[in-house]
């Protein structure tokens, strides 16, 4: 009983600590985005103001991979999702982004299958 309990507690804290670090992650994206806006507004040259762009793409994207990394979802949960993405017409590569999986791992999800391309019981 009391190894449930601990399994329970150090399970409890890692989900604290995985939504602390998604907050962090979230505050530092809206930081970005509140810089990059007022450095648009600021009467850049269009080199500038494309670089400046750029350069938030490639923060939002890593903010975005961290926050994928955060919110591990089930196997189960991966493929359900999967396959609803799927069913809404989304090409193999936006499902394996939004999942965060490489592009086989989301079209044998998208399928039903495992990794070894036998199909999913239960």
């Amino acid at each position: 009983m009391a190894d449930t309990a601990s399994a329970a507690r150090k399970q409890a804290a890692r989900q604290a600590d995985r939504r602390a670090q998604a907050v962090t992650e979230l505050a530092v994206a809206e930081a970005t985005i509140g810089y990059a806006r007022r450095q648009l507004a600021n009467g850049l040259t269009p080199k500038q103001v494309t670089q400046a762009a750029l350069e938030t793409a490639v923060l939002l994207e890593q903010s975005a991979t961290a926050l994928r990394r955060l919110t591990r979802l089930s196997v189960a949960q991966r493929r359900a999702l999967a396959v609803h993405l799927a069913t809404l017409g989304l090409p193999t590569q936006e499902i394996a982004w939004q999942l965060g999986v490489s592009d086989r791992a989301a079209r044998n999800y998208a399928k039903g299958l495992r990794s070894d391309g036998q199909p999913w019981r239960g």
